[in-house]
């Protein structure tokens, strides 16, 4: 189902052999409620409700949306079902092996059911202690879990994954670092993030000073967040330099996987005009 690259050259031929199809369907597909298709987590035909909220300008971005009428999975949640599960196999990873770093998720209420025993989490600030369960009003007991400081010891997962976290969290670097400490030799961290295919250097849109204010670079940008009705800040635009910075991390190998299936509902966030802001149905993974 995807196609892995390592470089920024490979994908843009990729991007250009597709973009007339690219264009054609995700404007039919934008200007309908539903899509007909075929789920790779349901193993059949079902249909997809379009627009999930999120909007790009007055086109709705379709990464978000596509959800799923049988699984409840977007776009990007079935991408990440599929490379979860893949590299689940390939280390045949039992239970207890899998990290989740979300837990008020469709894809945690799916993976749970195809993969007992995987740990979810998600970050409930400081008044939560590491690696307890507190409640959330409508989810009961969650377990509350930083990606730059993670309550695990050593070696504890075969598998790592986290969606759309990374772009929200200013020591980025030092949350790549606690993904690879916790995983064991030969693991994988899976994971999504808006990812700037036309960059090589991640772009800081903001930044944390050393008394805790933050200072903006850029027009301050919020992405939706269930525990947080105002949205959650992004401090980065990532690109290429993440890979390296992945490698750096101590990962073995880091590359993005990247699949185009008008079909199974595997389109770009139909960005307007293409250009900087567009993003293919795109996941990361890197082996340790």
């Amino acid at each position: 189902m995807l196609t892995w690259f390592d470089d920024a050259t490979a994908l843009g031929e990729f991007a250009a052999r597709i973009e007339p199809l690219r264009v054609a369907a995700e404007d039919r597909i934008g200007a309908l409620e539903h899509f007909e298709g075929y789920c790779w987590v349901c193993n059949g035909i079902r249909r997809m409700l379009v627009r999930s909220g999120a909007m790009l300008g007055d086109r709705p971005s379709l990464r978000e949306g596509l959800l799923c009428e049988g699984c409840g999975l977007s776009n990007r949640g079935r991408l990440m079902h599929g490379a979860i599960r893949d590299e689940c196999r390939r280390l045949a990873a039992g239970p207890g092996a899998l990290l989740l770093l979300e837990r008020i998720s469709p894809l945690h209420a799916v993976l749970s059911r195809d993969l007992p025993g995987l740990i979810g989490s998600e970050y409930l600030g400081d008044a939560c202690a590491p690696g307890s369960e507190c409640d959330v009003r409508g989810h009961g007991k969650v377990r509350n879990e930083s990606i730059t400081a993670l309550s695990f010891a050593d070696a504890s997962f075969k598998v790592v994954a986290h969606s759309d976290v990374l772009e929200h969290v200013f020591d980025y670097r030092r949350a790549l670092r606690e993904c690879y400490r916790v995983l064991v030799a030969d693991g994988s961290l899976v994971f999504t993030c808006p990812f700037f295919a036309q960059r090589h250097e991640s772009l800081m849109r903001a930044e944390v000073l050393a008394d805790g204010r933050i200072v903006h670079h850029e027009t301050p940008e919020y992405h939706g967040d269930p525990l947080n009705a105002e949205g959650i800040l992004a401090f980065w635009h990532h690109g290429w330099q993440l890979l390296d910075e992945l490698r750096a991390a101590g990962f073995r190998e880091a590359r993005l996987g990247v699949t185009y299936d008008v079909y199974a509902g595997f389109v770009s966030n139909n960005y307007p005009g293409g250009g900087y802001g567009l993003m293919l149905p795109i996941v990361i993974r890197a082996r340790k």
